[in-house]
């Protein structure tokens, strides 16, 4: 099986060892059998702020599709790696609890949306989860609390540098009301798919939003006219810059798309965009420096602070 087969993205080659847990005690023997060989491995979930690089991967792969377990306990919900965001949503629906809207038709799994802390429609997860039940790279169980300081702001968790693989979380809801949480899961669904986030694949946000800079990546890609960089086989998104669609190319194409646009906001506004996107596997040697380059910021401030008026006045008109 190539790992296109698995990645939301539709982009990976083969890899040496491919592991389905099916419970958290199952993912803890797989990684204690990793860390014994040393052999690398890299966790996929459901690939959706994922670019998995067409080379073969010499190491192993750890996959969540058999770790999709639900359970509604009282105002809590216990959702493992692999469920879903939108199956979470509609569980909660169903038992009147809300506190997850938001994740409705959010492309991903719990586990992934957990250990990057995710975010959308004023919602993100570091408000509702309490508890996440990780497996640490010896192959340990651990269950953090959210008082930890597991959360450490925007698309930033204490996961992202540890190396514990978000096996569940416990998410804690309040009552609601089924019609009025019904009426915002309908909205956020309709306006990914006004916006087209659904018609090529995507990785969502490429790029991550500073908010330093007070301008998203988006308005500034947009801006410094970024869609002429697309081509008929890797475009971005006409109505969101900062996702790129996935024609039926690989992942190659798709870096030095990616590339070309940050360059293309660093030459106009001096902003230097810092990658959302996870890049899985082993980056060929003359992409590499260049994916991993870093820049001083040089804000050209009389060129940002026309697009920060108009960021807040889309912002306070709701559009």
């Amino acid at each position: 099986m190539k790992l296109r087969d698995l990645a939301y993205y539709r982009t990976g080659g083969r890899c040496h060892a491919l592991y389905e847990p099916k419970s958290i005690d199952d993912l803890s023997r797989i990684v204690k059998a990793l860390h014994a060989t040393q052999q690398k491995y890299f966790v996929l979930g459901g690939g959706t702020n994922s670019l998995v690089l067409d080379e073969d991967w010499p190491g192993a792969v750890i996959a969540f599709r058999r770790m999709k377990k639900i359970e509604v306990q009282g105002h809590r919900i216990y959702a493992e790696a692999g469920a879903d965001n939108t199956d979470v949503a509609k569980a909660a629906l169903e038992a009147k609890l809300d506190g997850v809207a938001w994740m409705h038709r959010l492309p991903g799994q719990i586990g992934g949306t957990v250990r990057m802390n995710a975010r959308c429609y004023g919602g993100e997860i570091s408000q509702v989860a309490k508890e996440v039940h990780t497996v640490l790279p010896d192959g340990t169980i651990r269950v953090y609390s959210a008082a930890e300081g597991i959360f450490r702001g925007y698309k930033d968790t204490l996961f992202m540098d540890n190396g514990a693989i978000v096996a569940a979380a416990v998410l804690e809801l309040q009552d609601g009301v089924r019609g009025s949480i019904e009426t915002r899961m309908q909205f956020y669904e309709q306006d990914r798919v006004k916006k087209g986030q659904f018609l090529y694949p995507t990785c969502g946000c490429v790029f991550k939003n500073d908010y330093k800079v007070g301008v998203p990546s988006g308005m500034l890609l947009d801006k410094a006219g970024a869609h002429k960089l697309s081509r008929p086989e890797v475009a971005l998104n006409p109505q969101h810059a900062n996702f790129v669609y996935n024609k039926g190319t690989g992942s190659r194409d798709i870096l030095e798309l990616t590339l070309a646009m940050r360059e293309l906001v660093y030459r106009e506004y001096g902003v230097w965009m810092e990658y959302e996107m996870e890049i899985l596997g082993d980056l060929p040697s003359d992409l590499k420096a260049r994916v991993e380059e870093k820049r001083p910021a040089q804000p050209q401030m009389e060129k940002l602070e026309p697009l920060r008026a108009l960021f807040q006045k889309k912002q306070t008109s709701g559009s």
